[in-house]
């Protein structure tokens, strides 16, 4: 049996782990004392604007993105039949990628930000530069993981090697976008359009084909079981391709930007529909009279929750992109909703359902507590649903109150009487709502630190429950 050496997967895993903890603990703090019981810790570096970024980057970057990273690090070289094309390479990214952002990220709450939403971390902290620092480590990685790729065993590629290649270069260009471009374009609409090009594609070119990469080989993998159809998966990869990178501007529908570059964006909003069903369709049909697996394993559970939330996250967001609809949605708590349902609902369920598999292949062990695992399921959607349905619910109602739904005939009136409305009426009418989400962000950290603690467990000790067996270990 070959033999793989998966300590760039730890050096990512590892520390991954325990930010999305951190980032969690930080996340339950803005929840509280930003919305719920305001300032009940007050000072210059407690403040929204100041620990929301570090919230941002710690679930984003230092968790998901990083784990993602961890997680290819792992298929890829199984898909190729070859070992990773450079360990010392996967080392001192490892260094440069941890040396940028967990200094970067710490910096926030001291003012060194770039200010623009997603692409916050500084140039320079001090004489230390946590951008470049982090860009090298990304270039190492892309270099290594195509070298890998390159010199396979296998000509076949199977659809997760398509899904990383093209997660490779998509998410190069949107990273130097964000990090680089941003400063250097003409001021105005056209900068914010491509702000939003950014942000809405760190969801689409970069999470995406990597949760997607990785749940293509689990699922299957997990099972035991062939995957429905490679045809339907590679329509699924080329129509993401050309579909996703149109969208960013259904986040500024109504604003002044030209009538057709919205209408254009709405158009392929809808067509985002192709590549989600596809996926969807490929997932659950792989598992279609077997689902007594998702009793049995864990792995499973989340990787098909996650197939679910991946769903319903593009339905919204293509229903959302129409004008009428987005009038009541668009700015209000309906979009973080959205946004979590997307970073947490889908992709973090896709990279923890991962990693509970590749955690016994590379330490050798079985997991440590199989009913630990299935209480941190169970916390994380009960969690995750107070969380998701609060910020839609009140999202929902702080929009119809905004757009004065039922006061006008037409689009002015409801502007006219949006003038007249007291804001601070609807931040109080949605408090209830920031309440019940603040619980769901509790359960979710509860759930994270049970995860965290099942990991460090299978590390380091012997397993809780005999009737465990360890995932298989070939490729």
């Amino acid at each position: 049996m070959k033999q793989y050496n998966d300590l760039p997967s730890k050096l990512m895993l590892y520390p991954a782990i325990l930010f999305m903890v951190i980032g969690m603990l930080v996340g339950v703090y803005i929840a509280f004392n930003a919305f719920v019981i305001p300032d009940y810790f007050s000072g210059e570096y407690m403040h929204f604007g100041r620990v929301r970024p570090m919230h941002v980057h710690h679930v984003a970057l230092l968790w998901l993105l990083s784990a993602n990273i961890g997680l290819l690090y792992f298929v890829v070289p199984r898909l190729c039949g070859v070992p990773l094309w450079s360990s010392k390479m996967a080392y001192f990214s490892a260094g440069f990628w941890w040396a940028g952002l967990v200094p970067g990220v710490y910096a926030f709450p001291f003012g060194y930000t770039s200010g623009w939403e997603y692409a916050e971390l500084a140039m320079w902290v001090g004489i230390w530069s946590p951008k470049l620092l982090f860009t090298v480590g990304w270039v190492l990685f892309v270099v290594n993981i195509f070298a890998t790729i390159f010199s396979r065993k296998y000509q076949q590629m199977y659809v997760s090697l398509w899904y990383t290649m093209g997660t490779m270069i998509w998410t190069t260009f949107t990273v130097l976008l964000g990090f680089y471009g941003l400063d250097f374009l003409p001021g105005g609409i056209s900068r914010v359009n491509a702000g939003f090009f950014y942000v809405h594609n760190l969801v689409g070119l970069v999470f995406t084909p990597m949760g997607v990469a990785t749940s293509y080989y689990f699922i299957p993998k997990v099972s035991r079981l062939p995957l429905y159809s490679h045809r339907l998966s590679m329509v699924g990869f080329w129509s993401i391709a050309f579909v996703y990178p149109w969208v960013g501007a259904h986040h500024i529908i109504h604003g002044p930007v030209p009538q057709w570059l919205q209408t254009i964006s709405i158009i392929f909003s809808v067509w985002l529909i192709i590549p989600v069903w596809a996926v969807v369709t490929n997932f659950f049909a792989t598992l279609k009279g077997h689902w007594n697996k998702y009793s049995e394993s864990v792995s499973i559970r989340f990787l098909m929750m996650g197939n679910v939330f991946y769903l319903l996250t593009t339905l919204q967001g293509s229903m959302q992109a129409l004008r009428n609809v987005n009038e009541i949605t668009s700015k209000t708590d309906w979009i973080p909703g959205h946004a979590h349902m997307a970073l947490l609902g889908t992709f973090t369920y896709f990279a923890i359902g991962g990693i509970y598999h590749v955690i016994q292949v590379i330490t050798g062990k079985p997991l440590w507590s199989k009913s630990l695992a299935s209480w941190h399921f169970t916390l994380t959607l009960i969690g995750s649903m107070l969380f998701f349905m609060s910020l839609f619910v009140g999202g929902y109602l702080q929009g119809l109150q905004w757009a004065s739904w039922a006061s006008g005939a037409s689009y002015l009136e409801f502007q006219r009487a949006l003038a007249t409305l007291p804001y601070l009426d609807t931040v109080a009418d949605v408090w209830v709502w920031w309440l019940i989400r603040g619980i769901g962000g509790v359960f979710l950290l509860f759930a994270a630190l049970l995860f965290a603690i099942n990991v460090f467990n299978t590390i380091v000790l012997k397993a809780s429950d005999e009737s465990n067996t360890p995932e298989p270990t070939a490729a």
